[in-house]
């Protein structure tokens, strides 16, 4: 899918998140602040990816074409979890008095809940246990563990087309 298209995907999501928590408790800036941080920010871990396989020498052609995983074989993604959500949902329950704090965790359990409902139907290849943060770092955030055999095929394909000395 045209990553433009993709990101917009969870852009829409995301606002869908907050608009939904602003009708419940009427707190417009938690609300959409909480959805798109966690509906559309979350992709922010890519780069932490891309860092921990690089270093700070930054190459948009090597980010835009996800070669941090095939450079050392792990898929961290590190806000891309379910549990996050469990956490986020259940701390908007919790939190009593503060509908600014109630509005930022719901709206950030309903974003990334998106977010992850959305990747996993759109991103083939990947097994969706392997959008559990759990999951991943009990099997070494190896790839190979989070991504059907078919796409590890591929992945191994690919690792052996990209030159990372240029």
């Amino acid at each position: 899918m045209n990553l433009g298209l993709h990101l917009l995907i969870h852009f829409v999501f995301a606002v869908l998140a907050g608009l939904f928590v602003w009708r419940l408790w009427r707190k417009p800036m938690p609300s959409f602040l909480g959805g798109l941080l966690g509906g559309f920010l979350i992709d922010f871990d890519h780069f932490i990816d891309y860092f921990i396989a690089f270093g700070f020498k930054f190459k948009l052609a090597y980010f835009t074409n996800s070669c941090y995983s095939l450079k050392d074989g792990k898929f961290f993604y590190f806000f891309h979890g379910w549990e996050y959500v469990a956490i986020f949902l259940i701390l908007s329950f919790v939190v009593r008095k503060s509908k600014k704090l109630k509005s930022i965790f719901l709206a950030l359990a309903l974003g990334l809940g998106f977010h992850l409902m959305v990747d996993t139907l759109i991103n083939e290849g990947m097994r969706p246990e392997g959008y559990s943060i759990l999951y991943r770092a009990v099997n070494s955030f190896k790839i190979e563990k989070v991504v059907t055999p078919q796409d590890y095929q591929q992945y191994l394909i690919r690792r052996q087309e990209v030159n990372f000395s240029k």
